[in-house]
């Protein structure tokens, strides 16, 4: 007897897509970081190149993960990326505070709007790129 597989529906399956979409974006920033820390330990830089390259990463990840997010839904990209965006920033944020006790390098409001708009953009690039299972 073939096993049946589960359907998520409604607001269940957006719910799992920003999941699982964060969680892919997630994975992009501890790629990016990996690969900045690889480059930083080869050269010498300052603190301040270091909070720029962490900024870059959040950026990337957040950018994927919106990318991931509309891919998957296929309409409302925007809305989609924002809100796997927040998810992911919140989540940082929260690891942020509780490891370090405090909220260094650049302001949070600043790496929130970033966080947004590379998500929102993640998003609508995910929404109009083309669906190459289907082409």
């Amino acid at each position: 007897m073939p096993r049946k597989r589960r359907v998520f529906n409604g607001k269940s399956a957006v719910v799992a897509n920003i999941l699982l979409s964060s969680i892919g974006g997630f994975a992009v920033i501890l790629l990016c970081i990996l690969v900045f820390a690889f480059i930083i330990s080869k050269i010498d830089v300052n603190d301040s190149i270091v909070t720029v390259l962490s900024c870059v990463a959040l950026c990337v990840g957040a950018y994927a993960g919106g990318y991931f997010a509309a891919k998957k839904r296929r309409k409302n990209g925007l809305l989609m990326g924002v809100i796997c965006s927040l998810f992911m920033f919140f989540v940082i944020l929260m690891i942020s505070m509780f490891f370090i006790r405090t909220i260094a390098g650049f302001s949070p409001s600043l790496k929130l709007l970033l966080t947004i708009v590379c998500g929102a953009v993640g998003g609508i690039v995910g929404v109009n790129s083309k669906n190459s299972r289907f082409s």
